[in-house]
């Protein structure tokens, strides 16, 4: 046990700010009558420095984790926004979305066919690949440029050329800014480009203003490229070394806020309140995301509510920003409510199924087909929808599940048993069944060739092998 005169002002200090850690989470630190802080008199503000006071481990886990208990759960306090408070944060966007649909269990009805009527020839690669390859130029020439050259370099990397990535969000913002407009009667375009005349009572600059979200929205995915490839120590990424193995970990994470902070600049300038709060959610959900994948899943939570969990962190990961940015297209343009929801769930299943669907070519891709190494997720410790469906066979997975793969050959022993069960089959089942969900969406617009083209995106998206 530690008596007071043992201890050090500085190391009260570190004692202190433990002690209010553990306030904070709901813990008890069992420092029994030796640790009444209070009684040494020493103030709350004290100054003095916080150094070489040794933490052990299982404290810093034990607070860590109490930490992320806390904040990763659904009523957590920590993601409040209070609106309303004092008249100046109340929520601009009418639409809610409780997030209870992201676990359907049922048969497809159309698989592996579109919905009926839907042209099949209606490609969207090509229908948008003369505006996705000007992006990359656009935003590489326009819209970033710093002081610094290296800073410059780095936020540029995955912008130097027009074959860097699939650029699935801008295409569809694009392809759903045209599909809204010949939904609504503005069928004329401008000749060379994708996007519609604007009507009277619209925008004029509405073509530059939904292309320019186009933009924003790349920009806001690359840098949570930059974010999570130093997060997870990624080495590869596009078929090409991850920003943070040449620049470095510090560069790869400014270089992710430099283009966090452009983007924020070019949706101000966008002049619509809703599609900067709409875009802005993006981001404190990425944030959100990203905590509940570094808490992880366990199986004591039992298998459909880790299963939810881990759909609810793909959402927030990732189908958020395809969600909001196919909300915002249709916010720019004025558009009635029903084809605001409508363009939102479009974009938030296809977001849903993209990820199952990564989630499984983890297993079966390679750094040839994928750009960046197989089972790259199993080796991080996280447990994603093929691992889970297939301890509901192989109960001896879940000990790996908790101890996040940690063990030697729980990789390969994890990586057997999805091969050995239907869990690969399971995940490709429900990404089929959210692209569905996406489909079913659109047919609330006008039938044309940039309507089945986004249908016809969404069944590629669950097709795919890289």
């Amino acid at each position: 046990m530690i008596s007071l005169s043992q201890l050090g002002h500085s190391t009260l200090r570190q004692f202190q700010l433990a002690h209010r850690v553990s306030k904070f989470v709901g813990l008890q630190m069992k420092c029994g009558e030796s640790f009444p802080l209070a009684s040494r008199g020493i103030s709350s503000y004290s100054s003095a420095p916080v150094v070489d006071f040794p933490v052990p481990n299982s404290l810093r886990e034990t607070v860590k984790t109490s930490l992320l208990d806390q904040v990763t759960k659904e009523d957590s306090t920590a993601w409040n926004d209070k609106s309303g408070m004092n008249g100046v944060n109340t929520e601009i966007s009418s639409l809610f979305d409780p997030l209870d649909d992201l676990y359907p269990i049922a048969e497809t009805r159309y698989w592996p066919n579109p919905p009926p009527d839907v042209q099949l020839d209606a490609d969207p690669f090509l229908l948008s690949k003369k505006e996705v390859e000007n992006l990359s130029k656009s935003i590489r020439d326009d819209l970033l440029g710093s002081e610094n050259p290296v800073l410059t370099k780095a936020a540029s990397y995955f912008f130097e050329s027009a074959d860097g990535g699939k650029k699935i969000r801008p295409m569809m913002i694009m392809l759903l800014a045209r599909a809204l407009a010949e939904t609504i009667g503005n069928s004329g375009h401008h000749e060379g480009t994708l996007f519609a005349v604007p009507l009277p009572a619209q925008r004029e600059d509405l073509p530059g203003a939904q292309r320019r979200l186009a933009e924003i929205s790349e920009m806001i995915h690359t840098a949570s490229l930059f974010h999570d490839d130093v997060i997870d120590g990624s080495d590869t990424r596009r078929g090409m070394a991850s920003v943070h193995m040449v620049f470095g970990n510090k560069m790869a994470i400014l270089a992710g806020d430099y283009l966090l902070a452009r983007a924020s600049i070019c949706l101000a300038r966008l002049r619509n309140l809703e599609v900067v709060e709409t875009m802005s959610t993006i981001i404190e959900h990425l944030v959100r995301g990203e905590v509940m994948q570094i808490r992880g899943t366990s199986t004591a939570d039992g298998v459909n509510e880790s299963m939810v969990y881990y759909l609810r962190k793909n959402f927030f990961k990732t189908a958020s920003l395809m969600a909001n940015s196919c909300k915002s297209a249709a916010v720019l343009a004025d558009c009635p409510p029903e084809l605001v929801i409508a363009s939102y769930k479009y974009g938030k299943h296809v977001g849903m199924a993209f990820q199952l669907v990564d989630d499984v070519l983890d297993y079966e891709g390679s750094v040839s087909s994928m750009g960046k190494p197989a089972l790259a997720d199993l080796k991080a410790g996280l447990a994603t929808a093929p691992v889970m469906f297939s301890a509901t066979r192989y109960p001896e997975l879940e000990a790996m599940i908790d101890r996040k793969f940690s063990k030697d050959g729980d990789v390969e022993r994890a990586q057997e048993l999805v091969f050995e069960s239907d869990g690969l089959e399971q995940t490709k089942h429900l990404a089929r069944l959210h692209a569905e969900i996406a489909m079913e969406a659109l047919l609330e617009l006008e039938g044309s060739v940039y309507r089945d083209a986004l249908i016809n995106l969404a069944h590629k998206v669950v097709s795919r092998t890289k």
